[in-house]
């Protein structure tokens, strides 16, 4: 069976010697219902700008830089100091910043300085962490894109406050449809935003678009389980879990690990690899919850608004979602080819 088990991709086989780009169309049937016409679009980038505008304030308060998940050793919930508030805090942003570390590694991302890339895009921005990061570690221009206002003008404010204004630089604007001319960056990194696409492969198109030839393309996102070869759909126990994450966090369908690497392999990217994160990142989503509960993140939460709130109560379920196996953490890398050879595909939905 051709098609892909969640987001109704299918690719074709190439004919016998010919490399061809067979036409990608994602029409996610698994969970949420898929966006489909520009209005719903429009709706949902409105919800995702207006929960990251009023939440992104706290989670800085709380967390510093960096909103995403960190990176620990499958162990360290052993740690006997896990739960003291210091080593909470100190543990967890360390692991958010060996979470950038390690997704470079893995995308074998060169550290030879005359190899390092030195144009990057950050796709779903944030704050701009991973973008100063980047910017520090390999002395590159970087630029940012989000939905949200408020963490566009904040990433930029820190960007001027830590001495990076002229090497970093965030602007509002939509992945599906990047401000960017084609083949600019050396790097395209999306870490954690590929979750709220509503079209996944127009979003991998967008990436691959914007990607100079030879360019590493880097997307570290939520999955749900890759089907089996007898299953054509998730158990309507997990669609229903599922619903409940996607209606607090403003998410369209989900999709797999698999789905993206066959979207990547339609559009003939190169040296794609995977893995499952799902175990490193487990120690996460419960530290989130003790900070949340502290009487700071409380009264963090009380002052932010009700979207904040519903996204802090679905918390558990994410959780739940991990430990039956259902929600993955997953890593995808390619790059692309150095000669790009121009083919025809049908519009992506």
């Amino acid at each position: 069976m051709n098609a892909l088990c969640s987001c109704g991709v299918a690719r074709p086989p190439p004919p016998s010697g010919a490399r061809s780009k067979p036409s990608v169309t994602a029409t996610p049937t698994t969970t949420a219902a898929a966006a489909t016409t520009t209005e719903e679009v429009e709706k949902l980038q409105k919800g995702i700008a207006e929960l990251y505008d009023e939440s992104s304030g706290v989670w800085e308060e709380i967390w510093g830089d960096h909103m995403h998940h960190g990176f620990y050793d499958p162990n360290y919930n052993n740690k006997k100091d896990k739960d003291d508030p210091l080593s909470l805090l100190s543990d967890h942003r360390s692991a958010q910043i060996r979470m950038i570390e390690e997704t470079l590694r893995f995308a074998a991302v060169p550290e030879d300085p005359m190899k390092t890339p030195k144009n990057v895009v950050d796709v779903g921005c944030g704050i701009g962490g991973s973008s100063r990061y980047i910017a520090r570690k390999y002395e590159a221009q970087c630029q940012g894109i989000t939905l949200s206002p408020v963490q566009a003008q904040r990433a930029n404010a820190l960007a001027a406050a830590q001495g990076l204004a002229d090497k970093v630089s965030f602007q509002v604007a939509d992945a599906l449809n990047q401000p960017f001319p084609d083949g600019q960056f050396d790097l395209v990194w999306s870490m954690e935003s590929g979750e709220h696409m509503p079209h996944k492969a127009k979003f991998v198109n967008e990436l691959a678009r914007v990607a100079a030839p030879g360019g590493t393309i880097i997307i570290v996102t939520w999955c749900h389980r890759d089907l089996s070869p007898s299953e054509e759909s998730l158990r309507p126990e997990e669609k229903a879990l599922l619903q409940k994450i996607c209606d607090a966090y403003y998410l369209p369908a989900w999709c797999s690990a698999a789905d993206y690497v066959k979207i990547l392999e339609s559009l003939s990217l190169q040296d794609i690899k995977t893995a499952d994160w799902s175990e490193n990142v487990a120690p996460f989503w419960p530290a989130v919850i003790r900070s949340a509960l502290t009487w700071k993140g409380i009264t963090s939460l009380l002052r932010s608004g009700w979207k904040t709130i519903r996204g802090a109560l679905v918390m558990p379920l994410m959780i739940r979602g991990y430990k039956m196996g259902l929600i993955k953490f997953a890593i995808i890398t390619c790059r692309k080819p150095e000669h790009v050879v121009t083919t025809t595909t049908s519009e992506c939905v």
